[in-house]
C-alpha cells in the first residue's frame, strides 16, 4: 500500500461468539499490527472494559448502533426466508420456520406468486425480493461512512442488526464476512446482507454456500477456524493438577463434562444433569467419577441452582457479563480454561452441540444426549430431531460419537469410554478433518491475511 493515509476497516462483531473468533486470535492481533491501517470496531458489548482493552491508536471501539428494520422492508424479508426454504429444501431451516406464528399465511401467499416452482424460479424471485427490500430501505449509517471513510467492511455473516452492513452495500463499498458457525449457512436461511466475499471454516461449509446460498466458488476461501487455534498451543495450558485445582476438582477421580446448550435448544439440559448426578452418585459408574456442568453462555444458571453445594458436582459459567447487557464476553482466560477442560475430561456429554467438536480437537470421547429430561416430547420438539439437522448428520455418520436415547443408556456409554477411550478415535479424527480443515494454529493468521488482501 502506497497511500500516505491510513486504509479504514470496520469490524462489526455482535456478541461473544464473533469477539472470540476474531478479536480473541490473530485476526485482530494482526490486523492492529498494521499502522498503515485505522481499524473501527462496532459492538454492542463496548463498555468502559471492553473499550480500554482493545482501542489504541489505530483502533476505534465504537457501540454497534441499533437498528429496527422498516415494517415494509421487514415484510420481504420474511418472504424471502420462505422462498429460500421453499428452493432449497433444507430441513433444518424449515424446521425453524414451522415454528413461525404467520408461516402458513406466508406459504398461501406463495403459492398464488409462484408461477413454476423451479430452482431457477425460485431464485429469481429471491432477487426480486431482495431488490425490493433495497428500495425501501433508506440510506443507512451516514454519521459512520462520512466520518471514517472505510475500504471495507468485515463482519460476522448472521448478525441481527445490519445497519453498518447495509450501510455499505448502499454505497458499494467491499465487504468481507466469516461465517461464526458450522451450522450457519443450514440453520439461520439467507443472507440478510450479501456480502462480496466470505470466510468459512471448511468445504463442507464451501459447498452449502455453493449448493444453498449461490456463491461462486471463487468468493468464497477456507480459512479453519480461529477458536481453535489456541488448542494446538499446549505449552500455555495448565497441568491437569492445577487445572482441577482451579476447578475445584478431585484429581483422584474421573472427570465426566456436561456441557449444556440454550434454554431455546435444550431447555430440559437440568434434568439429564440431574438424572446422570443421581446415577453417579448411585455408584452406577465402577470407577470414582466427579461431574462438571459447564453451562452455555446463554444458559440460565437459575435453573442449576439446586445442585450448588452437592458432593463431586461443579457448576461452570463461562466469561463475563458486559455492562452494557447480560451478553458473554469471553476472555483469554475462558478460552484456555474450555480447551484445558476438554483436555482433562475424560468424557463429555451434550445435545448434539458444537462442543463435539472441541472435544474431538482432543481425541476426548463423546456421548451426545438424544432424550428430553424427565419426559418424552413429540418430535417436533425433541433433541431428536437435532440428529437429523443437516450439519449434524455429518457428525453422525462419522461414526465419532455415541448416542444416548435414555439416561441408563447414557451410563453405559460413559462406562464404556471409561473402560477404553479409544473407541470411535477413527470417528473423532475424521470428525477434527472434516470440521477444522486444518488444526494448525494458523486459520486466524490466514483470515487476517485474506481480509487484507481484500482491501481495494
Amino acid at each position: 500500500m502506497t497511500s500516505t493515509s491510513p486504509r479504514t476497516i470496520f469490524i462489526v462483531l455482535e456478541d461473544g461468539t464473533a469477539i472470540r473468533n476474531i478479536l480473541r486470535t490473530d485476526v485482530f492481533t494482526v490486523l492492529k499490527a498494521r499502522k498503515d491501517l485505522r481499524i473501527v470496531i462496532f459492538t454492542p458489548l463496548a463498555d468502559d472494559e471492553f473499550r480500554k482493552e482493545m482501542a489504541a491508536e489505530n483502533v476505534v471501539v465504537a457501540m454497534k448502533p441499533k437498528y429496527k428494520i422498516g415494517v415494509i422492508a421487514g415484510i420481504f424479508e420474511s418472504f424471502k426466508k420462505e422462498i429460500w426454504a421453499e428452493k432449497t429444501g433444507i430441513y433444518t431451516f424449515a424446521q425453524k420456520r414451522i415454528r413461525k406464528p404467520a408461516h402458513r399465511f406466508r406459504l398461501f401467499v406463495l403459492k398464488h406468486i409462484l408461477r413454476a416452482n423451479t430452482s431457477e424460479r425460485l431464485q429469481q424471485l429471491l432477487d426480486l425480493f431482495e431488490q425490493w427490500k433495497l428500495k425501501v430501505t433508506p440510506l443507512l449509517a451516514s454519521e459512520y461512512f462520512d466520518r471514517f471513510n472505510p475500504d471495507l467492511v468485515f463482519y460476522a455473516v448472521y448478525n441481527k442488526s445490519h445497519y453498518i452492513e447495509r450501510g455499505a452495500q448502499q454505497r458499494a463499498i467491499r465487504t468481507v464476512a466469516f461465517v461464526l458457525s458450522w451450522d450457519n449457512p443450514t440453520s439461520k436461511g439467507p443472507f440478510l446482507v450479501t456480502p462480496d466475499r466470505v470466510i468459512v471454516w471448511n468445504d463442507l461449509l464451501k459447498q452449502e454456500l455453493i449448493q444453498y446460498h449461490n456463491y461462486n466458488p471463487d468468493s468464497l476461501y477456507v480459512s479453519g477456524v480461529p477458536q481453535f487455534d489456541l488448542y494446538t498451543h499446549r505449552d500455555k495450558f495448565l497441568s491437569r493438577e492445577a487445572f482441577f485445582k482451579k476447578c475445584r476438582l478431585d484429581p483422584s477421580k474421573k472427570l465426566i463434562t456436561y456441557t449444556t446448550g440454550t434454554p431455546g435448544t435444550a431447555p430440559f439440559d437440568h434434568e439429564v444433569v440431574e438424572l446422570l448426578y443421581d446415577s453417579m452418585q448411585k455408584g452406577e459408574l465402577r470407577q470414582p467419577s466427579q461431574l462438571l456442568v459447564r453451562l452455555h453462555p446463554k444458559d440460565r444458571i437459575e435453573d442449576y441452582r439446586r445442585f450448588e453445594n452437592k458432593s463431586d458436582l461443579i457448576i461452570q459459567l463461562p466469561g463475563r457479563r458486559a455492562s452494557t447487557g447480560n451478553s458473554w464476553n469471553p476472555t483469554h482466560e475462558d478460552m484456555y480454561g474450555l480447551a484445558e477442560l476438554m483436555l482433562y475430561t475424560d468424557v463429555n456429554v451434550n445435545v448434539a452441540s458444537t462442543i463435539t467438536i472441541d472435544a474431538a480437537c482432543f481425541d476426548t470421547p463423546i456421548v451426545n444426549v438424544a432424550y428430553d429430561g424427565f419426559t418424552t416430547k413429540p418430535y417436533a420438539d425433541s433433541c431428536l430431531r437435532y440428529l437429523d439437522y443437516e450439519h449434524y448428520k455429518v457428525v453422525v455418520k462419522t461414526a465419532g460419537v455415541k448416542i444416548a436415547y435414555s439416561n441408563e443408556e447414557t451410563i453405559r456409554h460413559i462406562q464404556s469410554y471409561l473402560d477404553d477411550r479409544t473407541q470411535e478415535a477413527a470417528g473423532r479424527k475424521l470428525i477434527r478433518e472434516q470440521q477444522c480443515w486444518k488444526l494448525d494454529g494458523q486459520s486466524s493468521r490466514r483470515i487476517a491475511e485474506y481480509i487484507l488482501g481484500q482491501l481495494p
